[in-house]
């Protein structure tokens, strides 16, 4: 069993890299992330507004979006393209096939995205007048490392949607609503005392936490880091658990 997987992930991770859409993606959405956070930085010295946290990390929900997608599109490649039908035949369990493409997905992009965030740091503060902040300063380590797991956690929350839908554009407007619709309208639709705890709770607003240092003056407050971290490892496990039921039981 042990050489079975290592084997199912060898060849997840052989996919994965050999795509040139992987390094493209990958790539131009860190740059464009750190160029994104220098003009944060840029527009906020302009303004004479102290820097932040908040500011620096503020493109990161763009990674999130694409990385979003990206998951989606390493499940429902399969099904488009019929390579799912080999893939299961040499693997018929299934089950290892979603397990290897997780780790394939945050190995390959947990690295890029540390990178990123460092850099979106470095460049925000790059334009700050007077003190600048660093790694070293009271939870900033700790809210680069938030922001560099949030995008990931993103990926894999589409990666178990393409897995139960296995159609592309069905999968990724689900994943899309669910990053930017709902959290827009689910306010509108609960009563003003509960819709700031239920929010909260909410996948983008428990990601967007893992990176917060202090209140971001919305309309809720977010979780706590450590709470919200929880939340989210919860609904990602909660995701991938069903899709892997739903891999499981039906014929492909």
């Amino acid at each position: 069993m042990t050489s079975t997987v290592r084997g199912v992930v060898r060849a997840e991770w052989t996919k994965l890299l050999s795509l040139r859409s992987t390094w493209v993606v990958l790539g131009a959405t860190g740059v464009l992330t750190v160029a994104f956070a220098g003009f944060v930085g840029w527009n906020q010295a302009r303004a004479g507004d102290a820097p932040t946290v908040a500011g620096a990390f503020l493109p990161i929900d763009l990674f999130s979006l694409v990385l979003g997608v990206f998951g989606v599109l390493l499940m429902t490649g399969e099904f488009s393209s019929g390579l799912a039908r080999a893939t299961f035949v040499a693997v018929p369990r299934r089950l290892p096939v979603l397990a290897a493409k997780v780790l394939a997905l945050a190995a390959a992009t947990l690295p890029v995205l540390a990178v990123t965030c460092v850099a979106a740091l470095v460049t925000n503060q790059a334009f700050a007048q007077g003190d600048r902040i660093t790694l070293g300063d009271p939870g900033v380590l700790r809210a680069t490392a938030g922001a560099a797991v949030a995008p990931l956690a993103m990926g894999l929350v589409g990666l178990a949607v393409g897995t139960l839908l296995r159609h592309t554009a069905l999968a990724i407007t689900v994943f899309v609503a669910a990053l930017l619709v709902l959290p827009a309208i689910l306010p509108a639709a609960l009563p003003d005392e509960t819709a700031g705890d239920v929010m909260r709770f909410v996948p983008v607003a428990a990601s967007q936490a893992l990176y917060a240092t202090g209140p971001d003056g919305g309309p809720f407050d977010l979780l706590a880091p450590g709470a919200a971290g929880l939340v989210l490892a919860g609904w990602v496990a909660l995701l991938l658990a069903a899709a892997g039921v739903a891999l499981w039981r039906r014929d492909v």
